[in-house]
């Protein structure tokens, strides 16, 4: 499941995509360089609707474990699940969007 993804540090932010989670942890793409041991936010687009209709994000915080190829690997120490608006959401990260349609939230 390559579900999108903004990243944050305390000095950065980027976006990128879940390559692989589970309870304990995330690996995902990042778009510079990232340190082990920096603490980052993850707000990850989930793929399931609300009631059918609202758009949620998984918001996970952690330590990242390492760094390689592109990818980092944090380990989840906190998260919570929000609504998401559509500026939360970007566009051109979301499957929807290969097929032409907008994201409707």
């Amino acid at each position: 499941m390559a579900l999108p993804l903004r990243y944050s540090f305390a000095a950065s932010s980027g976006w990128g995509r879940i390559v692989n989670i589970g309870s304990g942890g995330a690996l995902f793409t990042v778009d510079q360089p990232v340190k082990s041991g920096e603490w980052v936010d993850l707000c990850i687009g989930w793929p399931v609707l609300l009631h059918g209709r609202v758009h949620l994000n998984l918001i996970a915080k952690g330590p990242i474990l390492r760094v390689e190829g592109g990818c980092a690997a944090a380990r989840i120490e906190r998260f919570s699940f929000r609504t998401a608006s559509s500026e939360s959401r970007r566009p051109t990260l979301l499957p929807e969007s290969a097929s032409g349609a907008e994201p409707q939230v």
